[in-house]
């Protein structure tokens, strides 16, 4: 896979890394986004009593449908977190592993969920990955370590010095939506491109790589709102940014990743899961008809 960058831009302590890759538009789904306004897709508890790690999804329409892992789902009886991107088949309802990350609700505030205009943190995507693959080895589940995800919320909400009664991490964006909305809008997208990395001084922080640039676009800033929960506050990258540098580490990281051993499962919907985990990376690639849907990576360190 070829990739090209096409821009960095840099505000306070992060830079955003804009790419192409040769794969791109090479197959045609729609993002969760977009599914859920034309009310093409249902997100459900899985019954009246409900289960707090997963979740019904109904793909109405006949496209296929991508949810991004960190994807930030709200409403029913607690607001959610995927735990692994998913490509959903044509009139299909498949069962979606989730984590919760509003500890102190499970009453129902709506018949369904509605996907938020963000997603998670790196950090909490980073350790959810971990602990999905971990389990992923063990009983080949995509099932995350909710006392992980909570703590991770916990601390964040403690971070930003929000009172949540619900230890609910959507109160943080909330509460402090503007302030995001206005450090992401910082940024512009190209709507040529497929790919973005995020970088904290020199230092990769996360990669998300789509086969659509649609897509890609309807997450960018979603990415970005959910990167202002984490670097909005601090101004002070860790070292003096180099362009040049950056451009280098993310194709050097690329190169890494389509050489490095992986163990392959079997996608939540359709689809293999490529998984990785070395060179201080953890991520995987969703791919499906011999054609990369998703790669996220994100740094362990």
């Amino acid at each position: 896979m070829e990739t090209k960058i096409v821009s960095v831009q840099t505000q306070k302590n992060l830079s955003v890394v804009q790419m192409i890759s040769s794969n791109v538009d090479t197959f045609d789904y729609l993002s969760l986004g977009i599914a859920s306004a034309k009310i093409l897709i249902e997100l459900k508890e899985i019954s009246d009593g409900g289960s707090v790690n997963d979740i019904y999804v109904i793909n109405h329409s006949d496209k296929f449908v991508f949810i991004m892992d960190g994807d930030i789902i709200e409403g029913a009886k607690q607001n959610r977190i995927i735990n692994t991107s998913v490509l959903l088949a044509p009139k299909s309802k498949t069962k979606v592993q989730v984590s919760c990350i509003e500890q102190g609700r499970w009453n129902p505030v709506s018949d369904s969920f509605k996907p938020s205009d963000y997603t998670a943190t790196t950090t909490l995507r980073m350790q959810k990955n971990k602990d999905v693959a971990v389990n992923l080895g063990f009983n080949a589940s995509h099932y995350a370590d909710q006392e992980n995800v909570w703590n991770i919320v916990s601390e964040k909400l403690s971070d930003l010095d929000i009172d949540s009664k619900t230890s609910n991490l959507s109160d943080a964006m909330k509460d402090k939506r503007e302030e995001y909305k206005i450090f992401s809008d910082e940024f512009k997208r190209d709507d040529s491109v497929n790919g973005l990395a995020l970088f904290k001084g020199n230092k990769l922080i996360g990669m998300d790589l789509f086969n659509s640039s649609k897509v890609y676009q309807d997450y960018f800033c979603k990415i970005l709102k959910g990167a202002a929960m984490e670097f909005s506050n601090n101004n002070s990258p860790e070292n003096k940014i180099v362009e040049s540098e950056i451009k280098y580490k993310t194709l050097e990281i690329i190169d890494k990743i389509e050489v490095m051993e992986t163990k392959s499962f079997k996608g939540i919907g359709v689809g293999t899961e490529e998984r990785f985990e070395a060179e201080k990376l953890t991520g995987f690639q969703l791919i499906y008809d011999n054609k990369l849907i998703h790669l996220a990576a994100m740094n362990m360190e």
